[in-house]
């Protein structure tokens, strides 16, 4: 697995809209070159931070990552809209929760939502993670999160192979 970590799609656009176009042609020039010569067994991963993504998501399906992650959770579902617009059929893992917040969520509350997701996303390519990285979290939480977080994944999993059994 090689991730590119945020590529700076959208915070990298020009003021100019007259530019958009040269620019994400670009990014996406540069971020495939950085991501070529990997053997085909090897996943390219990358993650995008809150943004616009209606309007840089042809060019997210353009990179040709095989996942990527995108915050989710602090936009309140935003995601979605640009989903049911522009269709995406690789890996996706919307957050499934905020980490800028000490509170911890339930397993409950996160399997709320990655079943929501589900309406969106088919199970097979739905990825269940945070939003973003936790260094701003202190371990005791982020321990706590990530329990819960895995649980959820477990359930996610056997749910699906007992459907498809």
């Amino acid at each position: 697995v090689i991730q590119v970590d945020e590529p700076a799609i959208r915070e990298g656009l020009p003021l100019r809209k007259a530019d958009y176009a040269a620019y994400l042609e670009w990014s996406v020039d540069v971020f495939r070159l950085a991501t070529t010569g990997v053997s085909n067994q090897t996943q390219i991963h990358t993650h995008f931070c809150y943004s616009d993504f209606n309007e840089i998501f042809t060019a997210i399906k353009s990179l040709d990552a095989d996942v990527i992650t995108i915050e989710n959770s602090k936009s309140d579902l935003k995601l979605l809209g640009a989903l049911e617009t522009h269709g995406y059929a690789a890996e996706i893992g919307p957050g499934l929760y905020d980490i800028h917040s000490p509170r911890v969520p339930s397993v409950e509350e996160m399997a709320a939502r990655f079943a929501a997701l589900q309406k969106y996303i088919p199970a097979e390519n739905l990825w269940a993670n945070p939003d973003c990285g936790l260094k701003t979290r202190g371990w005791p939480e982020v321990k706590e999160s990530l329990t819960n977080l895995v649980a959820v994944a477990i359930a996610a999993r056997s749910q699906h192979a007992q459907s498809h059994a």
